[in-house]
């Protein structure tokens, strides 16, 4: 009897941690990266549920040690679980979740940092430019990546935003990634948005009109900017830059591109691209095409280049 009850117990505790073991779990702590590093105790933390037909979220608080736990969570089929939680204004986000019946259980840390608005910590940004020539029409796709070195997240505001350069005339902005509510003012950008500790990076794409076959597409850098590298495609227009240096030609995924860089850039001045032999019969591209491409292109030659730059590892 003794036997057969211990078998009971044994059975049943398997069939519960089966069940436990189909239902999923989201844990972990919500901690600052701004030294002294410490968890954050009594901080909302949310999770959405995101799948194909809808969405939903639930929230918790987490405890005096920082921990957070959702239970009884739907495992595997076609969805995503994201967590976040606003912390100094500023809202974090984790990367996207998956559960599966072989890992129903994920742990991981949310990380914050405390806010600063001391926007002189951050690092002169670099430029990335490509220039596509049409008949009358460029199309500008650029990359902009801010560092911040500190510990700290550098806030801006509405009242006092980040400024990017935007050549004069710039027509069919399009915002790529990396923007909240970018506004384009007096050949500018404008934008406020958070810059968390080490790389951020925002990337557009507009069109210019070449209504002469001489085309010059000028930059000014309010606070100057660490680096600027601009590729030209080399489809026999003839290019120079006041400012940049000529550093021969690269591979792109469309082809062949003449190279200009220089820096670093003090504030206010201007970098200037000078095109001659801009052919001038109109024929510019769609706007959600040029968009699209855009961000493929510049994206990838510009961490290509970054990453040359990149110094190899010590032995």
């Amino acid at each position: 009897m003794a036997w057969s009850l211990c078998a009971f117990l044994s059975i049943g505790h398997g069939l519960a941690y089966a069940a436990d073991a189909e239902e999923g779990v989201v844990q972990g702590r919500v901690m600052t990266h701004t030294a002294p590093s410490h968890p954050i105790v009594h901080q909302a933390v949310r999770l959405e549920i995101v799948e194909r037909a809808a969405s939903s979220a639930r929230e918790t608080v987490t405890d005096a040690g920082g921990r957070f736990r959702f239970t009884h969570l739907p495992v595997g089929g076609i969805r995503v679980f994201v967590l976040s939680t606003e912390y100094g204004g500023v809202r974090y986000s984790g990367e996207r979740l998956a559960l599966l019946p072989a890992a129903p259980v994920r742990t991981v840390d949310l990380v914050v940092y405390e806010p600063s608005a001391d926007r002189a910590a951050l690092r002169p940004p670099v430029m990335f430019a490509v220039v596509e020539v049409a008949r009358g029409a460029l199309r500008v796709s650029v990359v902009q990546r801010l560092e911040n070195p500190t510990d700290r997240t550098i806030v801006s505001s509405p009242r006092d935003p980040l400024v990017f350069p935007l050549s004069p005339g710039a027509q069919f902005v399009r915002f790529l990634s990396g923007w909240v509510d970018p506004r384009v003012d007096s050949g500018t950008i404008t934008d406020a948005f958070p810059v968390t500790p080490g790389r951020t990076e925002v990337a557009y794409a507009y069109t210019l009109d070449a209504r002469q076959s001489e085309v010059a597409v000028p930059w000014v850098f309010p606070d100057g900017a660490g680096e600027v590298d601009v590729l030209v495609a080399d489809v026999g227009v003839k290019a120079s830059a006041d400012g940049l240096a000529a550093r021969g030609a690269v591979e792109g995924p469309t082809g062949r591109f003449l190279r200009w860089s220089g820096g670093p850039i003090s504030p206010r001045r201007r970098v200037v691209l000078r095109l001659q032999g801009v052919p001038l019969a109109r024929d510019p591209w769609p706007a959600a095409v040029a968009a699209g491409l855009a961000l493929i292109l510049a994206g990838g030659l510009a961490r290509s280049l970054w990453r040359a730059r990149r110094p190899a590892p010590h032995a």
